[in-house]
């Protein structure tokens, strides 16, 4: 699984929210851009580069926002079906491993949860966004 099913235009709503996303192909195909704005009451934007890494076998993963965070993560799909990026150790003051877990995942919608965990073998959800395509 690529991350093709990720372009396009998107609409985000999760409980207290919403916001748009827009996901691109670019740098002659090989590079995916992520343009995420959320709208108030908590306006707050962020943007992501990913690329396969072939030699790897993985996507990786680079993300900046407006509150300043940057994080590195590496991953791809999951043998039960969804899609999954992770940071391969623990980032920032709390010191958690984080990760994104694209699920649900159809032609024109998907699940999206944030997880973090101390150990990197539980996982507690952090926020939740369904996205919508949009026509």
């Amino acid at each position: 699984m690529t991350l093709d099913f990720w372009l396009g235009d998107w609409v985000a709503e999760w409980d207290g929210g919403s916001g748009t996303n827009t996901v691109t192909r670019e740098l002659g195909g090989r590079v995916i851009i992520e343009r995420f704005e959320a709208l108030a009451p908590e306006p707050f934007s962020g943007l992501s580069v990913s690329v396969f890494d072939s030699a790897a076998g993985q996507w990786r993963q680079t993300w900046v926002d407006s509150s300043g965070s940057y994080w590195a993560f590496t991953g791809g799909p999951q043998a039960d079906g969804t899609f999954m990026l992770a940071t391969p150790e623990r980032v920032d003051k709390d010191s958690m491993f984080k990760r994104m877990v694209f699920f649900n995942i159809e032609q024109d919608s998907f699940d999206w949860r944030w997880e973090s965990s101390a150990d990197g073998q539980e996982w507690t959800q952090r926020w939740a966004i369904h996205y919508q395509r949009r026509l």
